[in-house]
C-alpha cells in the first residue's frame, strides 16, 4: 500500500481527466498482528447532565482499572501514535477511492422488556440479542423516535405521555426494564474547547455519538440517568442481556484520536490489531443495571457489518481493491524489463516507498519506446501482474464478550464482501459466512496527454494547448463474480469448509442459518434458493437447489420446515412460502405477487412484524398505481399452506407496526393508529405532538 501522488487535471483526446504523475508520498505502516489479549475498562460512571430540568443521578467511579495489553501493538507516547497514525493516513489518502467501494449500510433494531400484555418484539437475527430500532414497546409504552425527537406513549391511555427533544438526529432506541436507552448522532461536530494531546488533533468534523439514560418509572416525567459521548459513525449496537454494545468507527484521514466524554482516550486503553488501519473502532460496553461503562478503543480497518452471538461479538471489516495496489504492481512488473541500472533504481524507490519518483522514471523509459515496443512491454507486465489472482477480502475481528469485559480473541480473512448481517451466524464451535466473489486484473495503458493552459488576454479567458508523449495509466476490470460459503473453527479461527464459486455471475440477495441448514438466495435472471448442510463444518454441501421467478431479499423462518421470503418479481413486491420440510425438495408453495406495491421490508428486516399466535405476517407497504399512491401495513394471514392478505391497512407513510394484547398499532414519523386485532377497525389516531 502506499500514498499516490497528487493530482491537477489536464486533458486526453479533449477530455478532463486526473494527471497522476506527481508526488507520491512514503506508504508503508509497519505493526504487529495482533491476538489474544485484553483491554480492560477505560473508566465507569456518567457525567452528570447540565441544562437539563430532569433529575441527573451521579454514579459514583470504580476502582481504576488495570491494563494487560501484552500481545498487541502498543504506543509509548502520543508522538509514537502520532507517527504511526501519519504513515497509515497516507495510506488512505493516496487515491480519490477504491475501484469496487465498500458495501455502507447499516440495519438496526431493537426488542422490548416484559408488559402487562402480551406484545411483539423487534424481529432480529440472534434470539436473545437485541439490537437497535426507530420504534420499541414493552406492552406498557410504545417508543417512538422521529427525527430529533422520542415520543413516549401510554397503551392504556391511548395519549403521548411525554415528548424528549434532542439537538440532534435519533438513530436507534432500547428499552430494558424501566430505562430508556436513546442512540444520537451529531454530525460535523468540531470538538472546540475540549482537552487536547500533543501531536494528534481532535477528530474535527467526525460524528459525535451520545447514548442517553433515561428512567421511565413516570413514563410523564423521564429521569436523565446520565449520557455518554463517542467520537464516530455507529456501526451498530447490541442488547445482551443488561449490558450495550455499541461500536463506533472514526476514520483516520490524518493523525488524530477519537474523545469519549470530550476526552482523549487514553493510551493505556488504545491498541492497534491490523498492519494498515483506516479507522478507529471504540467500543462501549454498559451495564444498565449499575449504569457503569466500559470503552475500548482498536486500530482496525473500517467495519461494515457487525454481528454478535450470546458470547461473540464480531466485527467485519471489507477491504475491497485499490487502484493504489495496481500501479505498485505494474511498476515492478515494468521495471523487470528494464535495463539494469534502472531496474535497481526503480525497485530501490519503490522499496523506500517513494513511488512518485518510481513512476517518473518507469514513465521516462516507457516515452522513449516505440508504440509497439511499449506496448508488447506492457501486455508482459500485465501478464505477469495478472498470473496471480486479486479479489476484494474481508476481515472478521472476533471479540469475546464477558458483561463490561471485552478481549481480542483474533481475527480471519476470507475472500469476497458481504451482503449484510445475516450473511454472518455462529453456530456453536463454527462461524458460517457468505459471500460474493469479484476476481479482478490489471490493465495498462499509456496514453497521450493533452494539458489546457489557461490564459487571460486583455480581460478575455483564452486557452492553449500542450502535447506530451504520454502517460501510464493503470486499472483494474472485473473479471468473473460468484459466490461462497466458508466455515470457520473459532478455536483456531481458520477455515476449516467451504463452497466456492456458486451461481457464477450472480450476487448473492439474502441468507439465514435455520438449524443445520444455511439458506441462500442468489440472483440474475430467475431466484435460485439453495439449501446448503453445514453440519460437518469440514465439508459443507448443496442437498437442494429451487429456481424460481423473481428473487428474496430477505428469508424468515416461520416454523421448523415454513419459511417466508420477501422480495421482488417483475419489479414489485413479492410473498412466498417454502416447504423446506425436505431442503433436497424445496418448494414454494404459494406466493403472492402485489404489482406496484413496494416495502422497507425489502431492505430492512425491523420492518417485519410477526405474530406467531395469530400467525400474521406485518409489513409496511407504499403502492403506486390508478394516478395515486397509498400506503399502510399489510396484513399476511399464514399456514402451513397458503398464504393471504388479510387486511389493508391504510396508514400514510406508515414505517413500523407493533402489537400489544388485542390491538395493532401502525406508525409513522408523526401519527400512530390504533386498529383492533380482531376485525382489524380503526379504532382511533395519537399525533405525534410536541
Amino acid at each position: 500500500m502506499f500514498k499516490p501522488w497528487s493530482y491537477q487535471a489536464v486533458s486526453i483526446n479533449g477530455k478532463q481527466v486526473v494527471d497522476l504523475r506527481k508526488h507520491v508520498f512514503i506508504t508503508l505502516a509497519l505493526a504487529a498482528v495482533l491476538i489474544g489479549a485484553s483491554i480492560p475498562p477505560l473508566m465507569t460512571g456518567f457525567l452528570s447532565q447540565g441544562g437539563f430540568t430532569t433529575t441527573t443521578t451521579q454514579i459514583p467511579g470504580g476502582a481504576p482499572p488495570t491494563y494487560n495489553l501484552e500481545g498487541l501493538k502498543k504506543f509509548s507516547n502520543y508522538g509514537e501514535l502520532a507517527e504511526f497514525l501519519q504513515k497509515a493516513s497516507i495510506v488512505n489518502k493516496w487515491y480519490p477511492g477504491p475501484l469496487y467501494g465498500p458495501l455502507i449500510a447499516m440495519r438496526e433494531e431493537s426488542g422490548g422488556g416484559a408488559g402487562s400484555q402480551p406484545a411483539s418484539k423487534t424481529n432480529v437475527q440472534v434470539e436473545g440479542v437485541d439490537e437497535p430500532d426507530i420504534v420499541k414497546t414493552n406492552g406498557e409504552l410504545v417508543v417512538v423516535a422521529s427525527g430529533n425527537k422520542v415520543f413516549v406513549v401510554s397503551t392504556l391511555e391511548k395519549a403521548v405521555e411525554s415528548v424528549i427533544a434532542f439537538e440532534t438526529g435519533v438513530r436507534g432506541l432500547f428499552l430494558y426494564k424501566e430505562k430508556l436507552v436513546v442512540l444520537a448522532e451529531s454530525y460535523g461536530y468540531y470538538y472546540e474547547g475540549v482537552e487536547t494531546v500533543q501531536y494528534l488533533a481532535p477528530p474535527i468534523g467526525a460524528p459525535k455519538l451520545i447514548v442517553h439514560f433515561y428512567n421511565l418509572t413516570n413514563p410523564e416525567n423521564p429521569v436523565l440517568l446520565g449520557k455518554v459521548s463517542v467520537t464516530g459513525y455507529m456501526l451498530s449496537s447490541r442488547l445482551l442481556d443488561s449490558y450495550l454494545y455499541l461500536v463506533a468507527n472514526t476514520y483516520i484521514h490524518e493523525p488524530i484520536i477519537p474523545y469519549v466524554n470530550e476526552k482523549p482516550v487514553p493510551l493505556e486503553t488504545l491498541a492497534a490489531v491490523d498492519q494498515h488501519p483506516d479507522a478507529y473502532a471504540v467500543i462501549l460496553v454498559v451495564d444498565l443495571e449499575e449504569l457503569a461503562y466500559a470503552t475500548y478503543t482498536f486500530l482496525i480497518r473500517s467495519g461494515g457489518w457487525l454481528y454478535m452471538s450470546l458470547s461473540n461479538l464480531y466485527i467485519a471489516c471489507e477491504k475491497p481493491l485499490w487502484l493504489a495496489e495496481a500501479y505498485a504492481m505494474v511498476l515492478e512488473a515494468i521495471a523487470e524489463h528494464m535495463p539494469p541500472e534502472q531496474k535497481g533504481e526503480v525497485l530501490n524507490l519503490l522499496n523506500q516507498g517513494l513511488v512518485d519518483r518510481a513512476y517518473e522514471k518507469v514513465n521516462k523509459y516507457l516515452s522513449g519506446l516505440s508504440d509497439n515496443a511499449r506496448r508488447r512491454l506492457l501486455d508482459e507486465a500485465v501478464s505477469r501482474v495478472n498470473a496471480e489472482p486479486r479479489r476484494d477480502e474481508t476481515t472478521f475481528y472476533v471479540f469475546t464478550v464477558n458483561g463490561l469485559s471485552i478481549s481480542l480473541k483474533g481475527s480471519f480473512t476470507i475472500p469476497g464482501l458481504l451482503l449484510d448481517q445475516f450473511a454472518m451466524e455462529e453456530a456453536g464451535e463454527f462461524f458460517i459466512t457468505a459471500t460474493t466473489e469479484a476476481n479482478y486484473t490489471v490493465t495498462a495503458d499509456f496514453l497521450p496527454v493533452v494539458y489546457t493552459i489557461y490564459y487571460e488576454n486583455q480581460g478575455i479567458t483564452e486557452s492553449s494547448f500542450k502535447n506530451t508523449t504520454g502517460a501510464l495509466y493503470v486499472g483494474w476490470s472485473n473479471t468473473m463474480m460468484g459466490n461462497s460459503v466458508f466455515i470457520v473453527d473459532l478455536n483456531s479461527l481458520s477455515v476449516v469448509g467451504s463452497l466456492r464459486n456458486l451461481a457464477p455471475g450472480e450476487r448473492i440477495y439474502s441468507a439465514r442459518l435455520i438449524g443445520r441448514i444455511f439458506f441462500l438466495v442468489t440472483f440474475r435472471q430467475v431466484d435460485p434458493l439453495f439449501a446448503i448442510d453445514v453440519s460437518d463444518p469440514g465439508n459443507p454441501s448443496v442437498i437442494g437447489f429451487l429456481e424460481i421467478p423473481g428473487f428474496s431479499e430477505y428469508l424468515h423462518p416461520l416454523s421448523h420446515d415454513r419459511l417466508l421470503g420477501i422480495g421482488v418479481e417483475d419489479g414489485w413486491l413479492k410473498i412466498s412460502l417454502f416447504n423446506v420440510t425436505d431442503p433436497v425438495n424445496m418448494s414454494e408453495i404459494f406466493k403472492i405477487n402485489l404489482p406496484s406495491t413496494w416495502s422497507q421490508a425489502l431492505y430492512d428486516h425491523h420492518a417485519v412484524t410477526v405474530h406467531p399466535e395469530r400467525q400474521l405476517v406485518l409489513i409496511p407497504f407504499a403502492s403506486y398505481g390508478g394516478g395515486g399512491m397509498s400506503s399502510g401495513a399489510l396484513v399476511i394471514k399464514y399456514n402451513s399452506d397458503e398464504l393471504r392478505v388479510d387486511a389493508v391497512l391504510q396508514h400514510q407513510s406508515c414505517v413500523r407496526t407493533v402489537y400489544v394484547g388485542g390491538e395493532l398499532y401502525t406508525i409513522s414519523p408523526g401519527l400512530i393508529k390504533v386498529f383492533s386485532l380482531e376485525t382489524y377497525e380503526e379504532l382511533l389516531e395519537i399525533p405525534l405532538q410536541g
